[in-house]
């Protein structure tokens, strides 16, 4: 009897990234969410339109090639969550 296995990471490469996905580059970086998968109009291929936010809270977006990247779990563990504390002082609302 032939038997198959597929070890998690072949697996988890071989799956193409979708939109709603959260990815982050095989070179590091920030988790990304897939905006777009597939062809654009410009370039031949596969490609993925990210979207995340920056070290200074900025929207960024760009493209990146389909092998470039791996598929992250879409949840963050406790652990790895940083909170992040405003010096801004709010005063009280006026009244009228």
């Amino acid at each position: 009897m032939l038997e198959t296995t597929i070890d998690a990471a072949e697996k988890q490469h071989a799956a193409e990234a979708g939109p709603g996905d959260v990815v982050t580059l095989k070179s590091g970086g920030p988790r990304m969410t897939v905006m777009h998968a597939g062809p654009v109009g410009f370039a031949a291929g596969h490609w993925l339109i990210c979207q995340w936010f920056d070290e200074h809270g900025e929207l960024r977006q760009d493209m990146f090639a389909q092998d470039m990247v791996q598929i992250e779990p879409r949840s963050i563990p406790l652990g790895s969550v940083r909170a992040r504390h405003s010096s801004a002082v709010f005063a009280p609302s006026e009244r009228a």
